[in-house]
């Protein structure tokens, strides 16, 4: 349950040995390697490449960027000196089409801006070299206010055109004239200057034709990228990987100590792996090396869980990786997380469909597929509480009382399969399973907390700091069965041990662990409402499937599927959330410190 063990070593080899040790170390991917601290010994100096596979790198990952992502590369990889030649004449072609794309789609872009506007003088009958008026005729074009046009002009002064979704108002350019017309319109439409005359419906097919050869131009260049990627794509991100990889081992001297001669590395490595290390070092050096154990602070952690406990791990390290020398409380989270998820649901048919939700995860986001996994051990308790309380989709599906699943079928062993209690009926009982929960996992946490400082600091202090908590609870309990003469002594004694234990804090915190224990009543809270959302759902539909008829049958279905599949998701946010929350919050508080260095062995990241 603890992290696995590490051992700290230096490693100290004449010069010449650096880059034969430097390749080693990268390919046994043991050794988290140290910064060099020191003023006696400098820091070691990259590799001589090092600048040089930096800079190519840059320009194979900025050609990368500017590269379509291809679903079928080229069956003909190139070489790495290939891509190291071509990149630059690539970047440049690259950027090149790039531009020409923007600059047409700002094109294409201004061309429809001015169709939608051309749009808007659709059915006036004018031609387009008219709406500029003449000499002593004035135009506007858009919304106007006719009823106020007709009082505040005579009939001789101007002449309306309409079409469907704008007018044009011809009008004398007299001041007076011109002022009226312009405190008539509403919005105002600005014609753009186009070398065009005839009809606005003609322009309006001209400016289609121009925007398709546009459209046509950038489909060209996207097919020139399109091609360059399917080409380059696949060998340039492969020598990105494989640059990558000289570049971390061009740059590892950078955290070694060097003289003129010499130099040294020091990092943590598992203390299983340290016999490995040192025969393959020593062959790789010829002997030319010693490494040394070393006395060390704060080693590097890793987990070292069985294969059943590490889709937990992520979870553990979302709330922050354990330290060295305390319990990994993923095995913890593997024995309550799921059951209390499930217990929060409990209904068989959410936790199939969720079952689908984490599947479907684990399948398409390979980064996060640890934490679908674990989730997947949720969806399966939540089948089983599910099965246990008869319910599947809010119906009652087993027991004698409201058994839909028989009203259907008419299958009489469905009403003899025995439940726990039908939850929408019996809510009262999830109530002190909830609060039995919550002591039950509080005082897990003050066990675990009780091995910790045991292992760290002695029997004497975990009593004092984490069984005090324990017997004071105890003493509660003695109150409230034998009453106060039995329970007074034992919580004074539990008082004291307290108080020496953690001082003033321990005193002051006594109410926080009520507030802790009736935090676990948001259990209740999830279980009513995981029950009300499945009913509301099903009295929705129900009226539809009521009726009787083919349309009320296909409306009654989709509601329930749609209903259904968007309750899904609030109870997965809903039991993850709350699920999580009492881990993190109420139990780790008890024993987690957290604040570990998560171990990182060189030459491991990059591959």
């Amino acid at each position: 349950m603890k992290p696995l063990e590490m051992t700290k070593i230096s490693i100290t080899a004449p010069k010449n040995q650096l880059r034969p040790v430097v390749e080693g170390l990268y390919e046994l991917q043991l050794m988290d390697i140290e910064d060099h601290k020191g003023d006696v010994i400098e820091s070691g100096k990259p590799f001589e490449e090092a600048e040089q596979l930096s800079e190519t790198i840059v320009d194979i990952r900025s050609l990368i960027s500017k590269l379509p992502e291809q679903d079928k590369q080229s069956t003909q990889t190139k070489d790495i000196g290939q891509v190291q030649n071509k990149a630059t004449e690539l970047e440049e072609r690259a950027e090149n089409i790039q531009k020409k794309i923007d600059n047409l789609s700002n094109k294409s872009e201004k061309l429809d801006d001015r169709i939608k506007t051309l749009r808007k003088l659709k059915g006036i009958d004018l031609n387009y070299e008219d709406l500029s008026g003449t000499e002593n005729l004035g135009t506007v074009a858009g919304d106007l206010d006719t009823e106020k046009l007709n009082k505040e002009c005579s009939e001789d002064d101007y002449k309306l055109f309409k079409g469907k979704k704008s007018k044009v108002a011809v009008y004398r350019k007299e001041k007076d004239v011109e002022e009226a017309v312009n405190s008539c319109v509403e919005s105002r439409i600005s014609l753009p200057e186009l070398d065009y005359e005839g009809p606005i419906e003609g322009l309006i097919d001209k400016k289609k034709e121009e925007k398709q050869k546009v459209e046509d131009q950038i489909r060209e260049k996207e097919d020139e990228l399109e091609n360059i990627s399917r080409e380059w794509r696949g060998s340039l991100v492969t020598a990105e990987e494989f640059l990558s990889q000289k570049v971390e081992k061009a740059e590892a001297p950078i955290n070694f100590g060097t003289t003129e001669n010499a130099f040294i590395a020091r990092g943590w490595i598992p203390s299983e792996k340290l016999d490995e290390l040192k025969e393959k070092m020593c062959d790789i050096t010829d002997g030319k090396i010693y490494i040394e154990e070393e006395e060390g602070e704060n080693p590097p952690v890793k987990h070292d869980n069985p294969s059943i406990v590490q889709p937990f791990e992520p979870l553990t390290d979302l709330m922050s990786v354990p330290k060295y020398n305390e319990v990994d409380p993923s095995f913890i989270i593997l024995l309550t997380f799921p059951a209390l998820f499930g217990f929060m649901i409990g209904d068989a048919g959410y936790g199939l469909t969720s079952l689908l939700v984490f599947a479907a995860g684990y399948k398409f986001l390979p980064s996060a597929q640890k934490i679908f996994q674990s989730l997947m051990y949720a969806s399966i308790f939540t089948i089983i509480f599910g099965l246990a309380f008869g319910d599947a989709f809010g119906y009652v599906i087993f027991g004698p009382k409201h058994n839909a699943l028989y009203a259907l079928t008419g299958l009489e062993f469905l009403k003899e399969i025995p439940i726990l209690f039908h939850r929408a009926e019996h809510l009262g009982q999830v109530l002190p399973v909830a609060v039995g929960f919550g002591v039950f996992h509080i005082n897990m946490g003050y066990l675990v907390g009780f091995y910790n400082e045991y292992t760290n600091h002695g029997f004497i202090e975990a009593f004092l700091e984490k069984g005090s908590w324990v017997m004071l609870e105890i003493s509660a309990l003695a109150a409230y069965l034998y009453g106060a003469v039995v329970g007074a002594p034992l919580g004074l004694i539990s008082l004291a041990l307290l108080y020496k234990g953690e001082g003033i804090e321990g005193i002051v915190e006594i109410p926080s662990l009520i507030a802790n224990i009736l935090s676990y009543l948001r259990v209740f809270g999830v279980s009513i409402a995981a029950v009300a959302l499945a009913k509301v759902v099903n009295g929705l539909a129900a009226p539809a499937f009521n009726s009787g008829t083919a349309l009320g049958l296909a409306a009654g279905t989709a509601i329930l599927v749609f209903g259904h599949t968007f309750n899904t998701f609030i109870k997965i946010m809903e039991g993850f959330l709350q699920g999580i929350r009492l881990h993190y919050v109420e139990m780790f508080g008890k024993f987690y410190e957290g604040g570990g260095k998560k171990y990182a062995p060189f030459g491991a990241t990059s591959n």
